[in-house]
């Protein structure tokens, strides 16, 4: 019985607490609408945006350039200048002067299109500052190269038959000459590809982000081409010619030829021919007190990819 008693008193008391929160609630509420139903008047500091600006110039950006708006309104419109970041469009076709290198807006031209943009319920007291000045640049265009950020892993014996081709390989930038000036190229976004063994065929994004906003550019993909096939290495005995030799000694050499090992795709090894290779070596180039002359190979096939001689000396003697 007793403990029957207890939990009824605490019922009790649960409903009581309830009722109060509820009334507390419905209290704050109240007095909320009734506070936000009131006139405040206080100042907003706006962003600028630029319209109805003309194609062959660029405002460039500043920091100064924001407007403090002294405004009269009820407290449920004052709600949206403390959630959202406000912004004020600047007419620069009606409400701006062009003036030396700059474009001049003021409150006297330009107070009726910014009062146009609150709502009827809100009123403008004041704009501060009363000037605002954008400088500008002519556009420009420029034409600069695109680099392919890669790196590829081939697998054992697969290679590229040629070097990598972007298409398009160059892209115009447009925007202010003094901004393009310091752009010389732009690279794509990283690739990568590991164990290839097949020609590769990708669309690349370009990397845009470390360029200024004011700076526009029409192509922003790329298509990078690989052409890979498979690869085997092939060896020659190239013979040695030694040139700019004077008239007045005769010279011998020894080895007479040379043995080059070059690295080529399968379908361009047929085709490869000792006449595609010369070694010469140059007698001008002959160090004082030395006793060997230096094989350089001049001449070799667009098809190979790398190439070494088997060595770096030729023996040579003088007869007269």
């Amino acid at each position: 019985m007793i403990a029957l008693k207890s939990k009824l008193l605490r019922a009790i008391k649960t409903k009581k607490i309830n009722i109060f929160l509820l009334f507390v609630l419905l209290s704050f509420i109240i007095l909320l609408l009734s506070k936000l139903s009131r006139e405040y008047t206080n100042t907003v500091t706006f962003n600028i945006t630029s319209k109805n600006v003309s194609e062959k110039a660029v405002i460039l950006k500043d920091s100064s350039h924001k407007l403090k708006v002294t405004l009269n309104t009820q407290g449920f419109k004052w709600l949206k200048y403390y959630f959202l970041k406000p912004n004020l469009e600047i007419d620069f076709v009606n409400d701006v002067t062009k003036a030396d290198s700059i474009f001049v807006w003021s409150t006297a031209k330009g107070f009726p299109t910014i009062n146009n943009q609150f709502d009827k319920t809100v009123k403008v007291i004041s704009i501060n500052p009363d000037t605002l000045r954008f400088k500008y640049d002519e556009n420009a265009i420029k034409l600069i190269p695109v680099i392919a950020n890669v790196a590829i892993n081939y697998s054992p014996g697969f290679n590229a038959v040629e070097e990598k081709l972007i298409e398009p390989d160059s892209v115009k930038i447009i925007g202010p000459g003094s901004l393009l000036a310091k752009v010389n190229y732009v690279t794509t976004k990283l690739f990568k590809a590991e164990n290839v063994r097949a020609s590769i065929s990708e669309t690349l994004a370009l990397d845009i982000d470390s360029l200024d906003k004011a700076i526009k550019i029409q192509v922003k993909k790329v298509k990078l081409k690989y052409n890979v096939e498979k690869f085997t290495e092939g060896t020659l005995s190239i013979p040695i010619e030694v040139i700019n030799v004077p008239k007045t000694i005769a010279l011998t050499h020894f080895p007479k030829t040379i043995n080059v090992y070059y690295f080529t795709s399968l379908k361009s090894f047929k085709d490869i021919r000792k006449d595609d290779f010369k070694v010469v070596c140059d007698y001008k180039e002959l160090l004082e007190n030395s006793a060997y002359l230096t094989p350089k190979l001049v001449k070799q096939p667009n098809s190979i990819k790398r190439v070494r001689m088997q060595q770096q000396n030729v023996e040579f003697i003088i007869t007269k």
